[in-house]
């Protein structure tokens, strides 16, 4: 099993696009992910899914799901949480922001 985080962009953001967490987890399981967890109300889902499904397949099959039970379309962000250390390792922002901290102390 692979371990994911998807972002759904502009759900429940000014009253568009309204989601409730406890339906978009059941919507995830219902594709067969495991270990659903959402986020607050934001669209951001961690979850498992078998490793012989593509990435992209899967990004799919989340977009597709999310139209024909909610009946709007949502970018799908997804990425693996290795995928997802890398890019907050390689944020020279915290980088700096630590240096700031020494520098301070």
């Amino acid at each position: 099993m692979k371990t994911y985080i998807s972002i759904l962009r502009g759900i429940n953001v000014s009253g568009q696009k309204n989601i409730q967490m406890s339906e978009l987890k059941k919507a995830y399981e219902h594709l067969g992910l495991k270990n659903v967890i959402t986020y607050i109300q934001s669209g951001n889902v961690i979850f498992q899914a078998d490793e012989k499904i593509s990435d992209a397949s899967l990004a799919e099959d989340i977009r597709n799901t999310i139209l024909k039970k909610f009946k709007f379309e949502v970018p799908v962000i997804l990425r693996k949480v290795s995928e997802w250390k890398k890019i907050i390792s390689a944020n020279p922002l915290l980088r700096k922001r630590e240096l700031i901290w020494r520098d301070c102390m």
